[in-house]
């Protein structure tokens, strides 16, 4: 917090001023008054919070005349007190832009420090040079419309409209953009008074001079200027970053008139014309463009566009299957249906037609529309007066068609854009099998206007799936990566030497002290004793400051040029210094591909079967995911067997991925192991869509043992040992209960009997995990080709 006066008078008049020629005075004594009221009025705890406050401001009776601005500091105390009082307890005082000044001017006396932030210089001695103030004419304008407003509510009873004052600020430093704020303003705490009689009028009386603000502030100025009024007490003020708030509505100004009608903003104006165009206005029409959601209809969802009969089903609680099943098989079989008078033969063959006879509606008429010769919607037609439904009407709207259809084919375009806008903003690119979940939260998220107050979207989740997973990992990968590593610093360490000793015989006056001395520096000879940190700050030695050194013994002594040019050239992008690395980073690429071919048949011979959830993971190997449940893909049946189908294609992916990686042996520069792993989760679990990760987790306490043991299982022990259940060349299948196993053991058979598995299963119990204990795990060796 901060006892700063902030005179924006000064910044905005050159004389500094009060624009407002009213009697204003920073008074405190207003809102004591007004704690006084709630006290006596309150019957809560909170009574004790008002008494300690006024016991705060007792301690200074001066407090009952006014207080010169230049005292203001003084009541720091005090004006925390206020803060206090009227901000949420919770609000961080960091983001919150709140301040407490004189009644109707730009002049604060005590705020947040982000409320100073915004204005002024770190130093508090200006404003920020990039600070963008309304001119001394428009600010005037502001403050008389805001004074007007208190007078006409205290003495007159009703309010005038006076727009918010928005400030443009300073230019954001890291995206070079003005920032806005907007004004809020608290004046619950002001006596405002006068010392002579007001002229009565209301608002029948001024409503004519208040058409136009101009007009008001001129006419009020003159009947009642503001000289006759004296203002004391305290005007709170909070500022509200609306900078995404104004960008959006600039950009909203520049094509509503293009959108509105699309977006079901001018359909009584539609309305309107194509009574016009009948020439009746007791003729009213349904619009209803075809909007579909997941190869469902939506029907009267977007503001504006309805069907009556769909309204009147729902209104009188028809179930919602049997207007759909009309829909659809209306679509399937669009034709023109026209009813001039409504009868009781046609109420039997359309039931719904019934519906309209409640609301008196005699006469009836559905008309598809086209576009490019594809339905794009239908034009309802319908009257309480059926002399008003014949020939000639019907002929008129005919040419109305193609408008309406131009009409709905941009809403059914805009409105699918509109959907995959969403998707990608809040979501990521997705998979066909979830896709259709997230249209409908996309759909939701525009329907109920969240979109349009950038609320949150409801969360995506799909509960009771199976879970899978399963790794292929680069054994020793970390071990390998060092190696390489430290045989390049060796080979790096050789041509270095090679180098400083060129240099001593070549530039006779060079003295010791200006070469790096080795055997103080490093010892290359000791480089698998190195710590990794170590290894780091050797590379860093090498790459930075060694060149440094020799570029300026270059440049001293012109005869070493050749020696250090040929330095640079071996310790380049194309020399020996990075061949292990580059030979190791080849042999790992050459795993990750294949194994990243088999993952994506696999997915696609799965989702052939069933639509799942499927997510790989690159690390030092590849990780994979898979989710399998009803809710995934309700529509489709869940085949009891399909759990026990997918687990086995699973062990048999992972031993043909085993087999490829051993394969690929021959043609490894640095010769590299794959381990393979499965862990087996019995029970069901729920996942949900992390907006923040884009991607899919474990949702519940629960279920968060799940992914525990997931992520923990890779570094297992076997029971009583030091050795690593993942080994080259076989499966690992992690899981907790003996049933796990014996359906296991009956996949391992299938493909023992297929012979891609050896015969040499191990059961094994494994070291208890950090917050796991008793898991067990299946060991079996692959079969090579």
């Amino acid at each position: 917090m901060q006892a700063i006066t902030l005179d924006l008078n000064k910044s905005i008049t050159q004389s500094g001023r009060h624009i407002v020629g009213a009697d204003i005075k920073l008074s405190l004594r207003p809102f004591i008054e007004y704690v006084e009221r709630r006290a006596e009025e309150e019957k809560t705890v909170k009574v004790n919070f008002y008494k300690y406050i006024l016991g705060q401001f007792n301690a200074y009776p001066e407090l009952k005349d006014p207080i010169l601005p230049e005292n203001a500091k003084h009541y720091s105390q005090l004006f925390e007190l206020i803060y206090t009082a009227l901000s949420p307890i919770i609000n961080e005082e960091k983001q919150h832009y709140w301040a407490l000044g004189t009644p109707v001017s730009p002049c604060f006396h005590y705020g947040t420090n982000a409320f100073y932030n915004v204005f002024m210089n770190e130093d508090r001695c200006g404003l920020k040079s990039g600070i963008d103030l309304p001119s001394e004419k428009e600010m005037e304008k502001k403050l008389l419309s805001a004074f007007y407003n208190i007078v006409m509510e205290k003495f007159y009873n009703f309010s005038l409209t006076g727009d918010q004052l928005v400030i443009h600020a300073i230019v954001d430093p890291e995206t070079h953009l003005l920032k806005y704020y907007r004004l809020n303003v608290d004046t619950r705490f002001l006596d405002v008074t006068t010392r002579v009689k007001l002229p009565e009028f209301n608002l029948k009386d001024v409503k004519d001079y208040i058409k136009d603000e101009r007009n008001t502030l001129k006419m009020l100025t003159k009947i009642i200027p503001p000289e006759l009024f004296k203002i004391e007490g305290i005007t709170i003020v909070t500022l509200t970053e609306v900078t995404s708030e104004y960008a959006l509505e600039t950009v909203k100004n520049l094509v509503i008139h293009h959108n509105e009608s699309q977006q079901g903003m001018h359909t009584e104006e539609i309305a309107t014309a194509l009574k016009t165009l009948v020439g009746t206005d007791q003729i009213n029409f349904g619009l209803i463009p075809y909007i579909k959601l997941n190869n469902k209809l939506q029907l009267n969802e977007l503001s504006g566009f309805n069907s009556v009969l769909i309204t009147l089903a729902k209104e009188q609680g028809l179930d919602e299957q049997n207007y759909n099943r009309l829909i659809e098989d209306y679509v399937g079989q669009p034709r023109t249906l026209i009813f001039p008078e409504i009868t009781a033969e046609e109420q039997l063959k359309y039931p719904m037609l019934k519906l309209l006879g409640t609301e008196g509606i005699t006469s009836y008429a559905l008309f598809p529309l086209y576009y490019n010769a594809r339905m794009v919607g239908c034009l309802e037609l319908y009257t309480k007066d059926s002399s008003q439904f014949n020939g000639h009407t019907l002929s008129k709207i005919e040419t109305a068609f193609p408008l309406l259809a131009q009409l709905f084919h941009t809403v059914i375009i805009d409105f699918n854009n509109d959907i995959q806008d969403v998707i990608m903003d809040k979501f990521t690119a997705l998979q066909p099998s979830v896709q259709w979940r997230f249209h409908e939260a996309a759909y939701n998220y525009i329907q109920s206007g969240a979109r349009d107050r950038n609320f949150p979207i409801e969360p995506v989740f799909f509960r009771d799936v199976y879970p899978f997973y399963g790794a292929v990992d680069i054994r020793n990968s970390s071990i390998q990566r060092n190696a390489a590593i430290r045989r390049d610093l060796y080979a790096h360490f050789e041509i270095l030497e090679k180098t400083l000793g060129g240099i001593r015989d070549q530039a006779s006056g060079c003295t010791e002290n200006e070469i790096p001395k080795g055997a103080a520096v490093w010892n290359y000879k000791h480089l698998d004793e190195l710590s990794d940190r170590e290894i780091f700050k050797t590379e860093d030695y090498l790459q930075r400051q060694i060149p440094a050194t020799l570029l300026h013994l270059k440049e001293a002594y012109p005869e070493v040029a050749g020696v250090v040019d040929s330095y640079f050239k071996l310790t380049g992008d194309k020399g020996r210094i990075f061949e292990n690395r580059e030979r190791y980073e080849k042999s790992m690429q050459m795993i990750n591909v294949a194994v990243t071919r088999h993952l994506d048949e696999f997915n696609a011979e799965l989702q052939s079967i069933y639509p799942c959830y499927f997510e790989k993971f690159r690390t030092d190997g590849v990780e994979f995911d898979m989710y399998l449940g009803q809710s995934i893909a309700p529509g489709i049946a869940f085949p009891p067997g399909i759990l026990h189908d997918f687990r086995l294609r699973q062990l048999r992916v992972l031993a043909e991925i085993a087999r490829t990686t051993n394969n690929l042996g021959p043609y490894f520069s640095t010769p590299l192991e794959t381990t393979q792993l499965i862990f087996v989760y019995e029970k069901p679990i729920d996942i949900s869509f992390r907006i923040d990760e884009q991607r899919f987790d474990v949702e519940g306490s629960y279920n968060i043992r799940y992914q525990m043991v997931k992520k923990r299982i890779d570094k297992a022990l076997i029971k009583d040992t030091t050795e690593r259940l993942t080994q080259p060349g076989k499966i690992a299948i992690v899981y907790f209960n003996s049933t796990e196993a014996k359906e296991y053991i009956g996949y391992i058979k299938k493909l023992q009997a297929k012979r891609l598995l050896n015969d040499d299963l191990e059961h094994l119990e494994l070291e208890e995990l950090q917050g796991v204990e008793g898991l067990k795990a299946l060991r079996i060796g692959v079969k090579y080709q």
